[in-house]
């Protein structure tokens, strides 16, 4: 049977046009793997690998199989990369040989090098593999582990692909590569600017909010914790160490608020801003989400001191302040330096109310505005004056 290249053609220009496009559809491949079936090719899986900018995951991969409904996609934490999965996978050996394409016949004498995933590929009739890397970054040391991606097309005809085949493959297959590197570029800026500013500031700025004073004013829970004795700490840690101890606090605030569909702003030193925008949720909801992160960092800490106890260091302790008001939520600093965050009165009082739960000997400390809005029960402190703040604030503990 020989292959349909009009077929082959459209697809050609399909690719072209969806790269040029943002964001490209996350059923690229499938619509790829179809239209090639469609012409004639006789493939029985496809896959691809890529490297990632992101600060948990180092690579994923996703796979067609011919006859299923779905594309399976698997993420890969940096630590992976250290497993026998890679290490002995023909991706591997194409990366740390600097090999553009692999031709492996499955249906004759036992390949040399035989790698693992050739075991599951001829149990499902496997007959051809063909590998190809791509490197998405000028020629140097380590380029291709680095910034790249590995195609591979299997075949189960009989007799694997034929010659026409394999020349169609070779001339689609950059254009799979260009439009997965923009895809790539444009989730790798996403990844980004969301580990720096937070998701929400990130889709703003890559939106275009992008110069000084853009931004809106949103209601929103604010959130400001800080850590205890962390001058002491700084005195007495050497610098790698304090950095252990900031983030096993940080996994601790910060964690909670993101596990918890809340948004950090900023690391102001060894203190968290953070943010529970509204979303479409009531007041009432939405503080409920902020008072079960502030229990669960609590939960958090108390597990980080049973560990540092085991190992006789100190206990750690922070403070924490909850509010809810309006705040600007946009660009500010100067046109060269760009800070995007949330301003105002009330992300001003929530840091002053933080600093009152030392004197009050309470780790969570919450405005009246936010203590009336919870089902949660929050104990009356009183009210106290703010530093900076002109009018007294009722003050509560949780319960």
């Amino acid at each position: 049977m020989s292959i349909n290249q009009n077929t082959i053609d459209r697809l050609i220009e399909d690719l072209i046009e969806r790269t040029l496009k943002s964001p490209i559809e996350p059923t690229l491949l499938k619509d790829t793997c179809q239209t090639l079936s469609d012409a004639g090719l006789s493939i029985l899986r496809v896959n691809m690998s890529w490297t990632t900018l992101h600060p948990t995951i180092g690579a994923l991969t996703l796979k067609w199989w011919r006859n299923r409904d779905y594309d399976d996609i698997t993420r890969y934490a940096h630590a992976d990369g250290e497993t026998d999965e890679w290490l002995k996978s023909p991706g591997y050996h194409m990366v740390t040989n600097e090999i553009e394409r692999l031709n492996i016949r499955l249906d004759g004498e036992k390949p040399d090098p035989y790698f693992p995933i050739f075991d599951e590929l001829i149990s499902e009739g496997a007959t051809h593999y063909i590998l190809r890397l791509f490197s998405f970054s000028k020629p140097g040391p380590h380029t291709y582990e680095n910034d790249g991606m590995i195609l591979s097309f299997a075949s189960d005809r009989k007799g694997g692909f034929n010659e026409e085949e394999i020349q169609t493959l070779a001339r689609v297959e950059p254009y799979i590569a260009l439009a997965l590197k923009m895809a790539l570029r444009e989730r790798i800026a996403q990844n980004t600017l969301s580990a720096y500013l937070g998701e929400n500031a990130a889709s703003r700025v890559l939106s275009g909010s992008i110069k000084l004073g853009d931004g809106e004013n949103i209601p929103a829970v604010i959130w400001y914790s800080d850590l205890r004795k962390s001058t002491d700490l700084g005195d007495s840690l050497p610098g790698p160490e304090l950095l252990t101890t900031l983030n096993e606090y940080f996994s601790c605030t910060a964690g909670a608020v993101m596990d918890h569909g809340g948004e950090v702003l900023r690391f102001v030193g060894d203190a968290v801003l953070a943010i529970f925008p509204s979303d479409g949720r009531s007041l009432k909801e939405t503080c409920d989400k902020a008072t079960m992160a502030a229990r669960d960092a609590l939960t958090r800490m108390e597990a980080v001191n049973k560990s540092r106890k085991a190992q006789h260091k100190e206990p750690l302790a922070f403070g924490l302040g909850l509010h809810t008001g309006e705040v600007m939520f946009g660009n500010i600093g100067i046109p060269e330096r760009l800070d995007f965050s949330v301003t105002g009165p009330a992300a001003n009082e929530t840091a002053r109310i933080e600093s009152m739960t030392k004197e009050l000997a309470s780790p969570i400390l919450a405005s009246v505005d936010f203590a009336k809005n919870s089902t949660a029960r929050w104990d009356s402190l009183g009210s106290y004056p703010l530093k900076g703040v002109k009018r007294t604030i009722e003050l509560f503990s949780l319960n």
